[in-house]
C-alpha cells in the first residue's frame, strides 16, 4: 500500500474517528432498508414512501449552508457529536414506539423530518474533520481510507439490514443502527478541536447570516469551488435519476430482471471500491482538474455507448470502469482538494456549498429521468451523456478549471472564520 496510507492507518486516532464513522454508514444502511419496510408496511403506500423521504430532503437543503457556518463557528467533531447523538435517540425512539405496537404515519414523517435537520450539520462537518486527523500530505491517504471503508459499508449495510430483519424483526434493525450512532458518537470525540475556533463571536441570527454570506462570497471567488460545484451539480443530475430509475427500466427491458439489475450495480460498486483503493496505493495526480475533465468526458461518452448499445454485459463493464474512475476522482480527490486549498476557517461553509446540489437537485432528477425512462429506457442515459459531456466541456474551455492542482494551499490570512 502507498507510505502515505500506511502511515495513516497507524495512526489511532485516524483509525478510531475513521472507524466509526464507517460503521456509522455501515448502520446508515441497514437502517434505510429497515425504515422503508416500516413505512410501507404501515401505509402499504409507496407514495406515503416518496412523501416521507421528501421529509428528509426538505430541511436537510434549507439548513446546510446554516450547518457549514456552525461548523466553523464552533468545531467539526462537536457537531458530529451533537447529528451523532440526535439521530441515535430519534432511531431509539422509533425502535420502542414500534416495539409498544403504537406507530403512527406522522412519527414516521417527523423521524425524517428530524433526520435532515441532523444531516444538514453533520455533512458539513464530516467533511471538515479529516484535516483535524492527518498532515496536510497525507489528507489524499486518509480519504483514500475512508472512501474505501464506506464502499464496503454501502455495500453490506444493505445485507446486514435484510439479514437481521429476516432473523429477527425490523426493530432490531434500528436498535442496531442506534447502537452505531452512539458508538460513532464516542468515537468522533478522540478527533481535536479546531485549531483556532472563533467561539468568542455572537450567535445569533444575524452573525450566521453575517459567516453564510461571507462563504458565498468567498465561493464566487474561487475558481476552483466553482468548477467543483459544476461537477457536483452535473453528476447529481446525471446518476440520482439514472441509478433510481433508469437502471431498474433498463434492467427489466433487457429481459433479465432483477438479475441484470444487481449486476449493473454490483459493478458499479466494484470499480468503485477499486478506484478508492487505489488511490491510496498510487497517490493522487498533481493534475486534479485535468483529472475531473477527463473523467467527466469519459463518462459522457461511456453513457452514450451504454444508451446506444442497450446491452447489458456492456453496461456492466462500462459502469465498472466509470465507478473506478468515479471514486479516483470524486470520492478522493475532490474533498482532498477541497480540505487542502480551502482556509481552515471556511471549510464547513465550502463543504455545505458543495452539498447543496447534492440535497436540493435529486427530485428534479428523479423526476426527469422518470418521464423519459417511460419513453424509452436508453433517453436517460442521452441525457445523462450530454449533461456530463456540458460539464467537462464547461471545465475544459475554463484555463483556471484546468490547472488545479492538488497541491494548492489556501491563502494565507484566511485562517479563520469571518
Amino acid at each position: 500500500m502507498h507510505w502515505a496510507s500506511g502511515r495513516v492507518l497507524h495512526d489511532h486516532r485516524f483509525r478510531t474517528v475513521a472507524g466509526g464513522e464507517v460503521l456509522s454508514v455501515l448502520g446508515d444502511y441497514a437502517y434505510q432498508v429497515a425504515f422503508a419496510w416500516l413505512v410501507l408496511s404501515v401505509t402499504g403506500s409507496a407514495v406515503t414512501l416518496a412523501a416521507v423521504m421528501i421529509c428528509t430532503a426538505v430541511p436537510n437543503g434549507l439548513l446546510l449552508l446554516v450547518g457549514g457556518a456552525v461548523t466553523d463557528r464552533w468545531s467539526a467533531k462537536h457537531v458530529m457529536f451533537c447529528s451523532h447523538l440526535s439521530r441515535g435517540l430519534l432511531v431509539l425512539g422509533l425502535c420502542a414506539v414500534m416495539l409498544t405496537g403504537s406507530v403512527r404515519i406522522w412519527q414516521f414523517y417527523a423521524v425524517a423530518a428530524a433526520f435532515g435537520l441532523a444531516d444538514a450539520f453533520f455533512w458539513p462537518a464530516s467533511g471538515s474533520i479529516v484535516p483535524l486527523l492527518v498532515d496536510t500530505g497525507d489528507l489524499p491517504a486518509a480519504n483514500a481510507v475512508v472512501a474505501a471503508g464506506e464502499q464496503v459499508a454501502m455495500f453490506a449495510g444493505p445485507l446486514l439490514g435484510g439479514a437481521v430483519m429476516a432473523a429477527f424483526s425490523p426493530p432490531a434493525v434500528l436498535a442496531v443502527n442506534a447502537a452505531t450512532f452512539f458508538i460513532a458518537a464516542v468515537t468522533v470525540m478522540r478527533a481535536p478541536a479546531a485549531a483556532s475556533p472563533r467561539r468568542d463571536q455572537p450567535w445569533s441570527m444575524r452573525g450566521l447570516l453575517s459567516s453564510i454570506t461571507a462563504g458565498l462570497s468567498y465561493a464566487r471567488g474561487a475558481a476552483g469551488v466553482r468548477a467543483v460545484l459544476v461537477i457536483v451539480s452535473a453528476s447529481t443530475l446525471a446518476y440520482s435519476g439514472l441509478f433510481a430509475v433508469a437502471l431498474p427500466a433498463f434492467a427489466r427491458a433487457s429481459g433479465h430482471g432483477s438479475l441484470a439489475l444487481g449486476a449493473l450495480i454490483a459493478c458499479w460498486g466494484l470499480g468503485q471500491l477499486l478506484g478508492a483503493i487505489s488511490a491510496g496505493i498510487t497517490g493522487l495526480p498533481h493534475r486534479w482538474g485535468a483529472l475531473i475533465i477527463g473523467v467527466a468526458l469519459c463518462e459522457g461518452a461511456a453513457f452514450a455507448v451504454i444508451g446506444a448499445a442497450a446491452s447489458v454485459p456492456v453496461a456492466c463493464s462500462l459502469l465498472a470502469v466509470l465507478g473506478f474512475g468515479v471514486a479516483y476522482s470524486s470520492d478522493v480527490a475532490l474533498p482532498a482538494w477541497i480540505q487542502i486549498s480551502t482556509p481552515a476557517g471556511m471549510l464547513g461553509r465550502v463543504n455545505s456549498l458543495i452539498s447543496l446540489p447534492r440535497a436540493i437537485l435529486p427530485p428534479v432528477s428523479l423526476a426527469v429521468m422518470g418521464a423519459l425512462a417511460a419513453a424509452d429506457t436508453q433517453l436517460p442515459f442521452y441525457l445523462a451523456s450530454a449533461l456530463m459531456l456540458l460539464a467537462g466541456a464547461v471545465l475544459a474551455l475554463d484555463p483556471a478549471a484546468r490547472k488545479l492542482s492538488i497541491e494548492n494551499r489556501a491563502p494565507a490570512g484566511l485562517s479563520h472564520p469571518s
